[in-house]
């Protein structure tokens, strides 16, 4: 009960208020609250957009392998400039005078040719990340199919709390009024302290309806708040009560299959490796130089200056040429290259580790609900004859009571063992339900990939 008290809780702080009262009820299946649940998640959106950033990634990693292009254009104030200031000679005593504007525009061009693998490695890292963030979306969908359903079967388990305790109530109500009446009636076996003893149970009873009627209401209020529905929204179930889960567990081992093929975690850890170790092959590729080819082009013009066609003689105001080339772009660092390599090996062989972890992690955890599920399958066998047992033993204390020969100690102990067996048999049910969603949170097969 502490746990998902806790659980209701954490849903109250961190769920923000919606809307205002509603006088429409909502009847929903798990199905469909799981269904709203996962539609308006806000962790489940936040992974949606990590899953964009990483195709965003590799569309940069796969436009490096087209030609960059760089334009640049200016214009501005010109100083003179005309032919026969260096025809016959060179006039060295010409003044500046600047009477007009030039304009110019510069176009390069890059095509990278070979890059030692640095962008193919990058575009097998963004490719490894996008199902990694993909991977990701799942995991918190799982999340929040499990929750839903925890705070389901939770809400079904305190309505048959309720029913439970009511039915008790219903009991010691009907002992009360036939001892009342023996006591009016001046009954031989009337006894008023027998009547002190069971209206001080009732109290006892009443307190945990109570507890029963607010377990309820917050676990409801949980469950309308995890699906965003408007706060004070008249909802309920549309299953009455807990009923153990009536699908026949797969063998064990299939399960443990069906977690190494699709438990999300698993799905990270493989392309989160593919991912790392393709950035080792960037880091690498840093130690050799970067080939392209080029081309660069520039024209300029101005309203005041003559132009010289002459190649020795260069006019930044006034020209116009063109240029193919081939480069080589080597970058020598004295050790910050290596120290990105191993840093990025540290990091693959980080995760490395975490996958050892996983591997024997993940697979405890199935066999671990796997055989949660079968303890409380037969939890609800041998509560169930429990407290039909501790039944008959209520109806007889009861009996015996109405004709005098029995103690209200006896109906006391009697509803108080039913109650508590009932009760066991209730949560066997609800342990039931719970460790088969466990089982399938598990193994990866919770919301049908």
């Amino acid at each position: 009960m502490v746990k998902w008290m806790a659980i209701v809780f954490c849903l109250l702080i961190l769920q923000p208020a919606y809307g205002q009262d509603t006088d429409q009820k909502v009847v929903l299946n798990l199905d469909q609250c799981i269904k709203k649940a996962v539609e308006i998640s806000p962790e489940i959106g936040e992974s949606r957009y990590e899953e964009e950033v990483y195709k965003s990634k590799k569309l940069q990693a796969d436009s490096a392998v087209y030609p960059q292009i760089e334009v640049l254009a200016i214009t501005g104030p010109s100083p003179e400039a005309k032919r026969e200031y260096i025809s016959p000679s060179i006039n060295t005593s010409v003044a500046t005078t600047v009477n007009g504007i030039f304009g110019s525009a510069d176009v390069t061009l890059i095509q990278p040719v070979y890059t030692f693998g640095k962008i193919s490695s990058y575009r097998e890292a963004a490719l490894s990340g996008i199902k990694v963030a993909k991977a990701g979306v799942d995991k918190k969908t799982s999340d929040i199919v499990l929750r839903t359903k925890e705070l389901y079967y939770n809400l079904l388990l305190a309505k048959d709390m309720r029913n439970l305790v009511l039915e008790v109530r219903d009991e010691l109500v009907e002992s009360i009024k036939k001892a009342e009446k023996q006591i009016e009636i001046g009954a031989p076996w009337a006894d008023e302290v027998n009547l002190f003893k069971l209206r001080a149970f009732l109290g006892e009873v009443d307190k945990n309806l109570n507890e029963a009627e607010k377990g309820i209401t917050l676990a409801k209020d949980a469950l309308v708040t995890s699906m965003g529905l408007p706060r004070g929204t008249d909802f309920d179930t549309a299953e009455m009560s807990l009923t153990p889960e009536i699908k026949i567990p797969e063998d064990l081992h299939n399960y443990l299959k069906n977690a190494v093929k699709l438990r999300p975690e698993f799905i990270q850890l493989k392309e989160g490796l593919n991912a790392r170790n393709a950035l080792v092959g960037v880091e690498k590729s840093n130690y050799y130089p970067q080939l392209f080819l080029g081309l660069k082009a520039s024209i300029a013009g101005a309203t005041n200056r003559d132009k010289v066609d002459n190649p020795y003689i260069y006019d930044n105001f006034n020209h116009s040429y063109g240029a193919a080339f081939i480069g080589l772009k080597w970058s020598i660092d004295f050790g910050i290259t290596e120290g990105r390599v191993k840093e990025a090996r540290a990091e693959y062989h980080k995760l490395v580790e975490k996958k050892k972890f996983a591997d024997e992690a993940i697979p405890f955890q199935v066999r671990k609900a796997y055989l949660d599920m079968e303890e409380a399958n037969k939890n609800i066998v041998e509560t169930e004859k429990a407290y039909k047992n501790a039944r008959k033993w209520l109806v007889a204390a009861v009996a015996n009571f109405d004709m005098g020969i029995g103690d209200a100690k006896e109906v006391a102990d009697a509803a108080m063992a039913y109650a508590q067996m009932k009760a066991n048999n209730l949560r066997s049910i609800y342990n039931h339900r719970m460790s088969f969603a466990n089982l399938l949170y598990a193994t990866g097969m919770d919301f049908g990939r």
